[in-house]
């Protein structure tokens, strides 16, 4: 008679703590989501930018238009920036995972850089 109600009494201390740890898991699938967005449309951009013909802001344009379809959902507040300078090309895209839990707020970013692509006539 001395266990009556144990089991509700462990489940009311135990479920919060379970629903919270589920929550995180979620943020953390959510996170890692979004930080692939970043890398993917960073590394589209990248080649978009460091071709022959190519240009800063079509590199832009092309990491834009990638968050918008790959990543619209997971990527929160993106930033682009592209630099082409005459031997490099450099894509950083920045961006937050949407908060499931709400004091979990976390940035995604990335990087890339790659030298310019440049024509060489051929040699005989």
């Amino acid at each position: 008679m001395g266990d009556r109600g144990s089991v509700t009494t462990e489940v009311v201390l135990y479920a919060p703590l379970l629903f919270l740890l589920v929550l995180i898991g979620v943020q953390l699938a959510l996170w890692a989501l979004a930080q692939l967005g970043v890398q993917h449309a960073a590394n589209h951009a990248l080649q978009t930018t460091r071709v022959v013909d190519g240009t800063a802001a079509a590199g832009h344009a092309d990491a834009s238009a990638v968050l918008d379809q790959v990543a619209a959902g997971v990527v929160t507040d993106p930033r682009v920036a592209v630099d082409r300078t005459a031997d490099t090309a450099t894509v950083a895209v920045t961006g937050r995972a949407p908060a499931v839990v709400p004091w979990l707020r976390l940035p995604v970013s990335t990087r890339v850089s790659a030298p310019v692509e440049r024509f060489r006539p051929g040699t005989d």
